[in-house]
């Protein structure tokens, strides 16, 4: 394991972690589970067959195909 020197510069390794985050676009990514576990999604809009949802840390989610939200009463369900 790597240890980090006794002065960090953040912003040289905030500059790095964004340049490495940006290298990745058109590439897969991991999602933090923040997205997917705890709060739900708060329901923004609905236009024509896709919704708008917004996380409880801002992060806002656009063009959701409707059926793609869950429904426990099983309206969606195709049995």
């Amino acid at each position: 394991m790597r240890k980090k020197p006794k002065t960090i510069d953040f912003e040289g390794e905030t500059r790095a972690e964004i340049e490495s985050i940006k290298s990745r676009i058109g590439q897969e990514v991991p999602l933090s589970r923040r997205y997917t576990q705890g709060s739900r999604a708060l329901l923004v809009s609905i236009t024509g067959e896709t919704a708008t949802i917004r996380f409880p840390n801002g992060a806002t989610l656009s063009h959701v195909p409707i059926r793609d939200l869950v429904d426990d009463s099983g309206y969606w369900r195709s049995e």
